[in-house]
């Protein structure tokens, strides 16, 4: 028997008695983790199997049938907003609900991304560079309060996929701060402009070395990375193909800014 059908709905969990005490912060910490953070979330958000048991039982009058997990309009909408958010409220429930799946859908993703605020003094040590710990705070802590949620869920999504590593990029100059704008600037756009955006990124010239290649010694790092990971995947190009990518795209360098 599924239990998630009639427990979707936030209004069904009250009317079921059950307090489900998790944060848009708690949730965040737990999603951020990775793959381990999808089964925390399902432990914090059902910390109490045998009451859920109950609660399911007396919602299907005992009867134990299955029910559909998203059979309802409001269970739909639910699970778009827990995919697409990082931790819907009440109000944010309800907007969706009275909106519709299909109206929610097309709202998150025509939805411009929101700027996020100015990068905070302590995160701007003397020099033009960024302090990383302070750079990451500024980052979850606009995750958490961004009025364009599915805009940051794809920021992140992009952080992953297009891989950089300010411990190789450094933080003498603000990359990876640049890279998070635009990530988010390019977030619900298409594969093709981001793969020219992110070929030119400063912090990825850096970071798989195309920064350094040139036609007489070219670096066939990032074009291995561009036609392995990032776009056609293994078993759909050659050799000869990370060789012709990398000569192609030898020659950029890396700017030098004076402040972020």
């Amino acid at each position: 028997m599924s239990i998630a059908g009639p427990l979707d709905d936030p209004s069904q969990q009250a009317a079921a008695g059950l307090k489900l005490p998790v944060s848009r912060r708690t949730v965040l910490g737990a999603a951020v983790a990775g793959g381990a953070g999808i089964a925390a979330v399902r432990i914090m958000v059902y910390p109490r199997v045998e009451e859920l048991l109950q609660g399911a039982a007396a919602l299907t009058g005992g009867r134990g049938d299955w029910i559909s997990p998203l059979s309802a309009e409001s269970a739909k909408v639910a699970h778009l907003l827990r995919r697409t958010t990082f931790g819907a409220s009440l109000d944010d429930f309800e907007r969706a609900a009275s909106d519709g799946y299909a109206k929610t859908v097309d709202r998150l993703l025509e939805t411009r991304p929101a700027a996020p605020p100015a990068l905070p003094a302590a995160a701007q040590p003397n020099g033009g560079g960024v302090n990383v710990g302070q750079l990451q705070q500024w980052w979850m802590s606009h995750m958490l309060t961004s009025p364009t949620p599915f805009a940051e869920r794809m920021t992140l999504f992009w952080h992953g996929h297009f891989t950089s590593d300010y411990r190789k990029v450094g933080a003498q100059f603000p990359f990876i701060y640049w890279q998070n704008l635009t990530w988010r600037d390019m977030a619900l756009t298409d594969l093709r402009s981001m793969l020219m955006r992110v070929t030119v990124d400063p912090a990825m010239l850096r970071y798989l070395d195309l920064g350094t290649s040139t036609g007489q010694s070219p670096n066939e790092n990032y074009s291995r990375e561009l036609l392995e990971l990032f776009s056609l995947g293994v078993g759909h190009y050659s050799e000869d193909d990370v060789r012709a990518a990398a000569k192609g795209l030898a020659g950029w360098i890396e700017p030098r800014p004076t402040s972020t």
